[in-house]
């Protein structure tokens, strides 16, 4: 199973610190919750399903460790970041600066996305960290903005896809909604 790859591509913000109860991969979306209990001298916040009327941050925790001590998997597409472990999101948002921000996942990080194509819009749904194409809740929408795909075929024996395709998503909307 491949797992999700974020690259922060024009975030203004710095990251925050938050702590999940299930496991996360990089590009999902969550809603801030509060401090947890003992770590607000770190600030460290509780990750929520995002619930649609608030605003979102993007996983974005570094897969790569620089602890040669230990053998890991540093692949991209095979990291996880388990329940209970403090991670990085990004806030994100559609007016930083001069340009909205922008940022790329991998297109199977984003559900309905078979066919992910320039301009399609991203959403979410209301309980779930994955984002949709489509979506259905006014807190968060994202406009695709450029799909690449990275990485190569190559043929030993059979063909081997070894590639991904990210997809580059430029934020519209992201704020409190107000009924």
């Amino acid at each position: 199973m491949n797992y999700g790859i974020f690259v922060s591509t024009r975030i203004k913000d710095a990251p925050l610190s938050f702590v999940s109860d299930v496991d996360m991969e990089n590009g999902m979306l969550v809603e801030m919750g509060p401090v947890v209990d003992g770590a607000a001298k770190y600030q460290v916040y509780t990750a929520l399903p995002p619930s649609g009327e608030k605003p979102v941050y993007v996983v974005g925790d570094p897969a790569w460790s620089y602890d040669n001590s230990q053998v890991v998997n540093m692949n991209e597409d095979a990291f996880i970041i388990p329940a209970g472990t403090i991670f990085r999101v990004y806030p994100i948002s559609s007016v930083s600066g001069n340009r909205p921000d922008r940022f790329e996942i991998a297109d199977y990080s984003i559900d309905n996305s078979d066919d992910v194509a320039f301009g399609d819009v991203v959403g979410l749904t209301a309980g779930s960290f994955r984002p949709i194409i489509g979506g259905d809740t006014d807190a968060f929408e994202g406009k695709v903005v450029k799909v690449d795909k990275q990485g190569a075929s190559f043929f030993v024996g059979k063909t081997v896809d070894n590639s991904v395709k990210l997809v580059t998503i430029e934020v519209i909307r992201n704020t409190e909604v107000t009924v």
